[in-house]
C-alpha cells in the first residue's frame, strides 16, 4: 500500500517556542557505563552522561546507523558555527568517528553549537541539548531521536541502551496505562472540531510527570490527527499538535480518570498560557515542529494498522 507520509502540518500545525532556562555553570559528565546496542549489536561510544542523561556525539550516531532507513548526513558551515542534519542522506566519514570511550570524568558546559535540521520548519537552530567537553559537543541522545525519529530505548533492568534503526522514536518508548488515558482523553476532547475523516488517534511524547497524591500531571507534546484511506492512500484530514498538560486521578484498582486536559491559548497568549502552566524547566522543550516528524510517523503507523485491520502494538484511538 502506497503511504502518504506527512512532516508537518503545515495548515493546522503553529510553530512555537520558549525561551530557554539555560545555565554556563559547568557540571561533571561521566562515560556512560550503560552497555549500548545499535540494531542489537553492541557498540562502543566516547559518550557521557550527564544528570542522568546520556550525550553522544552527533557524527557517532550518523556513523552506525549509515545505510539505514534512519541515516542522516552531516555538513558543517564553519563560518557560522552551524550543522545541518540531512535525513535520509548518506553520511560521509569525516575521521575520528568512534574513537573510543572515555575513562575519566570531565567538566562539561552547555554548547553553543547550532544545529539546523533540512525539511524542519524551524526559524531558528533546532533546541537539541548538547554540551562541550574538551572541544567536542555531546547531544542529549533522546533529543537526537526525536527530531530525526530514531528509536531510542532503555532497559533499566540490563543498564542497556538500545538505538534502532528501523522503528521510530516513539515506538522504544514505555505505554503504560497513563498513556492510554491520554490518548483516550486528547480523543475525547477533539472528537467533532475537526472532520473529513474516519478514524483518530493521538501520540504524545511526556516531557515531565508531576504527582501529587492520587492526581499526577503529565506534561506532553501532543499531536492528534484524523485520517482517512482514498484509493491506496492513507491521508490527514485535520488535526492539530500542541503542548498539553493532562491531570489524571488514580483510584485504588490503578485505573486513571481525567480530571483535566488543558491546552494553551493560540495567538499571542500561547506563550504566556504556556508559561503560566508548565514548570520552567520545560520552557525552552515546547518546540511544536522539534517533535512533529516523531510524532507524525507514529499516528501514520496507528492509521495504517487501523485500515489494515491489524493490531498496533499499543491500544489506539478510533
Amino acid at each position: 500500500m502506497k503511504l502518504l507520509r506527512v512532516t508537518i502540518i503545515t495548515a493546522l500545525l503553529a510553530v512555537f517556542a520558549l525561551p530557554a532556562v539555560e545555565t554556563s555553570a559547568a557540571v561533571s559528565a561521566s562515560p556512560t557505563s550503560s552497555t549500548v546496542l545499535v540494531d542489537g549489536n553492541s557498540k562502543t561510544f566516547d559518550s557521557y552522561n550527564i544528570n542522568g542523561f546520556n550525550y553522544f556525539k552527533l557524527r557517532d550516531i550518523a556513523y552506525v546507523i549509515n545505510g539505514t532507513a534512519k541515516q542522516f548526513g552531516v555538513d558543517w558551515d564553519a563560518a557560522n558555527n552551524a550543522m545541518t542534519l540531512n535525513p535520509g542522506v548518506a553520511y560521509v566519514v569525516a575521521g575520528g568517528e568512534m574513537s573510543g570511550k572515555g575513562s575519566a570524568t570531565k567538566s562539561a558546559t552547555l554548547s553553543q553549537q547550532k544545529v539546523f535540521v533540512t525539511g524542519l520548519a524551524l526559524g531558528s537552530k533546532t533546541p537539541m541539548e548538547a554540551y562541550n567537553i574538551d572541544g567536542y559537543n555531546y547531544f542529549k541522545l533522546r533529543d537526537i531521536g526525536i527530531v530525526l525519529d530514531i528509536g531510542i530505548g532503555w532497559d533499566d533492568s540490563k543498564n542497556t541502551v538500545t538505538i534502532e534503526s528501523t522503528k521510530g522514536y516513539v515506538a522504544c518508548q514505555p505505554f503504560g496505562k497513563i498513556d492510554q488515558a491520554i490518548s483516550d482523553a486528547a480523543v475525547a476532547y477533539y472528537k467533532d472540531m475537526f472532520g473529513g475523516g474516519d478514524f483518530a488517534c493521538e501520540t504524545h511524547i511526556t516531557l515531565k510527570t508531576v504527582e501529587n497524591g492520587n492526581n499526577a500531571t503529565v506534561y506532553v507534546m501532543s499531536l492528534y490527527q484524523e485520517f482517512k484511506k482514498t484509493g491506496d492512500k492513507v491521508e490527514v484530514t485535520g488535526g492539530t499538535q500542541v503542548p498539553a498538560a493532562v491531570t489524571l486521578k488514580k483510584d485504588s484498582n490503578g485505573v486513571y480518570s481525567l480530571v483535566e486536559f488543558w491546552v494553551p491559548e493560540v495567538g499571542n497568549r500561547f506563550n504566556p498560557s504556556v508559561q503560566n502552566k508548565f514548570p520552567q524547566d520545560l520552557w525552552g522543550k515546547v518546540d511544536t515542529v522539534f517533535y512533529a516528524n516523531a510524532l507524525a510517523s507514529e499516528n501514520l503507523a496507528q492509521a495504517t494498522a487501523h485500515y489494515n485491520g491489524v493490531l498496533f502494538w499499543h491500544p489506539i484511538g478510533g
